[in-house]
């Protein structure tokens, strides 16, 4: 055996010479004797004559030589280990279990995490069989120190670690009764031991009956809830809140005995100052997890209703209305938000919404009681906080119970502090959010509030970017309600149902355009922007085109959305920060244009758009030329919208257009939009098609490109149907045999293969469908008919294409159906 204390202390040297030295020569020993080696680290451990540092660097290597961090490494190192000779491997084991009596802080540390690590080798095969009774042993020794005591509780919370081991019943309970006497503050004077105990105890957890024996299961709950009484240290509290928070996620319906003691000491945990950080947060999460355990029942119960037992959660309820109290008290106590102080109250305000969605209406009166002892006082942290509260208990209640939280919100809307405004429309964003919809039967707000609140909506969007951020997400909820409920319509009289908006439609506008406003100095900064032009395309879309208030509205919003564009375009972006806000500013404003033009093109009022059509044409076309893909394909998206709108009168305008015709332009959208024109043109496009198809053409030599053209391709077929058949259909038969070319179809492309096979697919289809000449037909039938067999041939091709090739055989009627089925079995073979 090799003394490596001098190679050791060396790879530790600051001298990077002396370190890479040693460093090397570890490498040497291990790869010349892999067993010696081994078997000097675990000597080198467990020595009280070396260096704690050298102690400490030979466990770290020790153990990385039995856990990598991928699988395959994991597994080679234990076939390594396997491999090693019997001797060797009893002569380190027992040096790891002599290091738990060291008096080396490290060196114990070390050797509980590699006897944990060799248990999960060994035990399976029963290779360690005495390792347990080792341990315990340790634990049942006379005047056993301390150290002894935490570092052999220590390598059982490790052995216990894995969950895929197996132990007999006498084996646990054993373990379990060594535990449990450890963690008793009466027998153990130790605090580290007790700790060590608790921590042990979680993974023990895992292996106990914990369900089916009542006496195991209630000498655990004695354990940990002793170990969680106010007279304990702040970490074994800690860690039996972490025992009782395992428990909850695995065993809810087992706890109705114990749920008063755990109230009892959760109490003292949170206490009248708040308790300890730590402490805290785990408690509040042991009740957290309660109400999600309840929660994803009731949601089971409601899925499965006969496959789940009839057991039901309705002893959680009183001790959760008791919780209440406590949680807004901490809540009160933890207003200051310093990090620590933040961590708790958020995990309190996270905690009552879990409470509110389990017991519902009970909530109510409690949180109601805190709420109107706060809202109105002079500190604004508490007012803060009374909105808070608000915000988090609105899943659960019913309406009727939480009726009084839209006039609490609009007072605080008009309140003296910005936090606090800000807090209130944001709340007031997460009730439009929940509980808005005129298609539900119970509204959460009356006819009468709805003034009141669409007027508190138009003034705080002027407000400050912090206030005015959160009222745009308000309305854009307030928005999506109405959005909700015109899906569902059915007759014409409820394509108004959205009309209750008109009348303040010009404030909200303004509201959103105020909170969305352009600094000519820095036209980029986006402080409330995306929020605002996101509520904005929503207000348009659910807006009554048949309300003439709600035409004028967006009528007059259409020409003030251009200029912004243009002072967007027009404005110089030096810092990259500005660059990337122009690009989302550009592609913001081409979506609030293309929901107007949708929504204008498509009624009597589509002259507004074709008025403006050529001036936003040329400002759609300067985006495309911009360094952004989602700005350029925003702006191709929106020229498609335009085009549609316009209708074969878009020809007057492609002219502009064609001046950014380019193939260094295209990408998928843009090509989605070429179809989109020729369909909105028809045959007026006639002029222009020589030119388009041919770049086209152009952009067939970029593979990359090539399926979204072929595709194209189909899209101008549909269109424009007679002209395709007789100027282009046989130069695109031509390209589309040829990308069937094998060549395309390597192992090394499988994913571009499918791709450029969907493209054809889409080809096909729109060609059959759009041309009428039957002998044109049934050439490219056969055509197709070729392509297929090709295709059901290659046990490669993805998914994707089968759809892609099924769905264009059953627009194909030039055949017998018989002969179509067969050929679609074939597919699916």
């Amino acid at each position: 055996m090799d003394n490596i204390t001098p190679i050791l202390k060396d790879a530790q040297d600051p001298d990077n010479n002396i370190r890479l030295a040693a460093e090397g020569k570890l490498k040497q020993l291990q790869e010349r004797n892999r067993s010696n080696f081994l078997l000097s680290l675990s000597a080198e451990l467990s020595s009280e004559a070396s260096p704690p540092e050298c102690r400490c660097l030979a466990g770290i290597i020790l153990k990385n030589s039995l856990e990598g961090k991928y699988s395959e490494d994991n597994s080679l190192l234990i076939k390594q280990w396997n491999n090693l000779d019997p001797c060797i491997k009893s002569q380190i084991k027992e040096s790891l279990l002599i290091t738990l009596g060291s008096s080396a802080p490290q060196a114990r540390h070390a050797s509980s995490q590699i006897i944990g690590r060799l248990a999960y080798i060994e035990t399976p095969s029963e290779r360690w069989q005495d390792l347990i009774g080792r341990l315990l042993g340790n634990m049942a020794q006379q005047g056993a120190s301390p150290t002894l005591k935490q570092a052999t509780l220590e390598a059982l919370e490790y052995v216990f670690e894995e969950e895929n081991l197996w132990f007999d019943k006498d084996t646990i309970n054993g373990v379990l009764d060594a535990v449990i006497r450890a963690m008793n503050h009466q027998a153990e004077k130790s605090s580290e031991v007790r700790l060590a105990a608790v921590k042990a105890l979680r993974n023990v957890l895992t292996f106990a009956n914990f369900a089916n024996d009542d006496d195991c299961r209630n000498r655990i709950m004695t354990a940990i809830c002793d170990a969680a009484k106010h007279d304990e240290a702040a970490e074994i509290k800690h860690a039996a809140f972490v025992c009782l928070t395992a428990i909850a996620s695995n065993y809810i319906m087992e706890l109705e005995p114990y749920m008063e003691t755990t109230l009892s000491r959760t109490t003292e945990a949170l206490g009248l100052e708040g308790g300890v950080e730590t402490v805290a947060l785990e408690c509040i999460e042991f009740w957290s997890t309660i109400c999600g355990e309840v929660i994803e029942l009731r949601e089971r119960k409601k899925r499965f209703a006969h496959a789940i037992p009839s057991a039901d959660c309705h002893f959680t309820e009183k001790p959760l209305c008791l919780l209440v109290p406590l949680l807004l008290q901490t809540l009160s106590l933890h207003q200051e938000r310093d990090v620590d102080e933040l961590n708790i109250f958020m995990s309190a305000v996270a905690c009552l919404g879990l409470v509110a969605r389990t017991i519902g209406d009970a909530v109510v009166p409690l949180a109601m009681q805190f709420v109107e002892g706060n809202i109105k006082v002079a500190d604004w942290r508490s007012r803060k906080t009374a909105i808070s509260v608000l915000g988090v208990m609105l899943e659960g209640p019913s309406i009727e119970k939480l009726a009084p939280v839209v006039g609490l919100l609009m007072d605080r809307m008009e309140d003296p502090h910005m936090e606090v405004r800000g807090t209130a429309a944001c709340t007031l964003g997460r009730v439009l959010e929940l509980r808005h919809s005129p298609a539900l039967d119970k509204r959460f707000f009356t006819n009468e509030d709805f003034p009141r609140i669409m007027a508190a909506l138009s003034k705080s969007g002027k407000d400050v970017p912090e206030v005015s951020k959160e009222v745009c997400g308000a309305i854009y909820f307030l928005a999506r309600g109405y959005d909700v409920a015109i899906s569902s319509e059915v007759d014409h009289s409820k394509k108004r149902i959205s009309s209750e908006l008109s009348p303040f439609l010009g404030g909200v506008i303004d509201a959103l355009l105020s909170a969305s406003e352009l600094d000519m100095k820095t036209p980029f900064g986006l402080p409330a922007s995306a929020s605002a032009y996101g509520a904005l395309i929503e207000v348009v879309r659910v807006s009554n085109i048949w309300d003439l208030k709600a035409v004028l509205a967006i009528i007059v919003l259409m020409p003030r959305i251009m200029r912004r564009l243009n002072t967007v375009l027009d404005a110089k972006a030096i810092s990259s920060d500005d660059k990337t806000n122009k690009h989302d500013l550009q592609a913001l404003l081409c979506d609030v244009l293309h929901a107007i033009i949708e929504k204008l093109g498509n009624s009597l009022h589509g002259d507004k758009v074709r008025e403006s059509a050529p001036f936003m044409l040329l400002q759609f076309c300067r985006v495309l030329t911009c360094d952004c893909s989602t700005a350029r394909d925003k702006a191709a998206l929106t020229i498609g919208a335009l085009a549609r709108a316009v209708g074969p009168k878009f020809l007057d305008f492609m002219p502009i257009f064609l001046q950014y015709y380019s193939v260094k332009l295209f990408s998928p959208i843009y090509l989605e939009a070429i179809g989109t024109i020729f369909h909105a043109l028809g045959d007026e496009i006639l002029p222009c098609c020589d030119h388009m198809m041919d770049v086209l053409y152009e952009g067939l030599s970029q593979p990359e490109l090539k399926p979204q053209i072929l595709a194209c391709f189909g899209e101008i077929a549909l269109a424009i149907g007679k002209i395709f058949e007789e100027k282009y259909l046989q130069a695109v038969r031509k390209e589309l045999k040829e990308a069937a070319n094998p060549r395309y179809y390597d192992e090394d492309k499988v994913d571009y293969g499918n791709q450029l096979r969907q493209g054809i697919c889409k080809a096909y289809s729109g060609i059959l469908r759009g041309i009428k000449d039957r002998k044109s037909g049934l050439k490219v039938a056969a055509d197709l008919v070729e392509f297929i067999e090709a295709v059901s041939e290659d046990k490669s091709r993805g998914t994707s294409v089968t759809y892609a090739a099924v769905d264009v055989l059953d627009q194909f009627g030039f055949t017998a159906e018989s002969w179509k089925e067969g050929l679609i079995s074939e597919l699916w073979r």
